[in-house]
């Protein structure tokens, strides 16, 4: 017996090593191949509310009404009305140039006139008073014409240095605050560069440019919620006023049209040119629709509808959508669980097949 039970110890231990290979690999087989938790997939109750679609752009306000005002020469500056920030009414002088050459050169002018003047007056009474067309020959008749030519000469020389001196006054045809002023002082020689901006603070805009592939689905009189950056806690509530008709090239290369809204009434000049903001076009907006989260719909329009313990896809129509959120017109009902994210329910599919998925 002694003998017996030593041989069988000696057979263990020579197998040692083989057994505790087996039970390694049982271990490990356990562990690879033992059930898994399903994991909580995340879900969310269809529910009624209101949506609304809109499409989102930054912009900057602006005058509608605004001029830049230059001279049409050179010439030394002698009377500054207005600086910049200060409020003008229409037709207010702005700048007057030094008109001591202007004026001369005027009364040079008008001087030619009363001598061609006398000399009109003498040929016409040598000729009886005739005009051209009742000359007794051709010599007088084109005395006649040289005669009224000399004297429709010296007419327009006097008028074109009377345009000439009144352009040396510079004056703001509309009302408004100046914008710009590139001198704020006398004395100095400006040129036809030298530029003075008025603007309306009464009629201003907000501008936003718009990408061409959701230029469709605007139209003038659809409403704008926007929030300036110098306000950000106040919605200012808008209408389009204007589409452009031709596009632009955009900083980043894309096509976009400019689309306009006229801001409210400027009280105590609180809106003012360049601020910029958000604004959000409303292009479509329905109460009381069928919603769910946007990440619960796949790329073909399927979502997962959650019944007892299983997830079955089921294809969807859908109308407007929000950033967040999208209409469902058909393939649900109030109150149906669906998968926030599909893909969770795809892997958990293949992770555990036999705990979920009819489709």
């Amino acid at each position: 017996m002694p003998n017996e039970k030593h041989g069988k110890f000696n057979i263990f231990k020579k197998h040692k090593k083989i057994y505790f290979t087996i039970f390694v690999l049982l271990i490990i087989l356990v562990i690879i191949f033992r059930p898994t938790q399903s994991k909580q997939i995340e879900v969310q109750k269809v529910k009624k509310g209101e949506i609304t679609e809109s499409i989102s752009a930054s912009g900057t306000i602006t005058s509608q009404t605004s001029v830049d005002l230059n001279f049409l020469t050179s010439g030394k500056l002698v009377y500054l009305g207005a600086k910049k920030g200060d409020y003008v009414k229409e037709y207010q002088t702005i700048a007057v140039l030094d008109q001591r050459t202007l004026q001369k050169n005027l009364e040079t002018a008008l001087r030619d006139y009363s001598l061609q003047r006398n000399t009109f007056d003498n040929t016409q009474n040598d000729n009886a008073n005739r005009t051209p067309n009742q000359a007794l020959n051709d010599a007088m008749k084109r005395i006649l014409q040289d005669n009224q030519y000399d004297l429709e000469k010296t007419i327009l020389s006097v008028e074109l240095q009377q345009l000439t001196k009144e352009n040396s006054i510079l004056t703001s045809p509309i009302a408004g605050i100046v914008t710009k002023a590139d001198i704020s002082t006398t004395g100095m020689n400006i040129s036809a560069l030298t530029t003075f901006t008025i603007a309306d603070p009464n009629n201003l805009i907000f501008k936003i440019d718009v990408d061409e592939a959701d230029i469709r689905k605007i139209h003038i009189g659809k409403k704008i919620a926007l929030i300036l950056d110098s306000y950000p806690d106040e919605t200012v509530s808008l209408q389009i006023t204007t589409i452009d008709f031709s596009s632009h090239t955009s900083s980043s290369g894309g096509n976009v049209y400019t689309v306009e809204a006229m801001m409210p009434e400027n009280i105590d000049t609180k809106y003012r040119i360049g601020m910029t903001g958000d604004a959000d076009i409303i292009v479509d907006q329905k109460k009381d629709a069928l919603i769910i989260s946007i990440a619960s719909v796949d790329d073909s329009d399927n979502i997962y509808v959650k019944k007892a313990d299983t997830y079955i896809r089921t294809k969807i129509k859908t109308g407007i959508k929000s950033d967040t959120e999208i209409e469902v017109t058909s393939g649900l009902k109030e109150g149906n669980e669906v998968a926030l994210q599909p893909d969770e329910v795809i892997t958990l599919l293949k992770n555990n097949k036999k705990n979920f998925f009819f489709f």
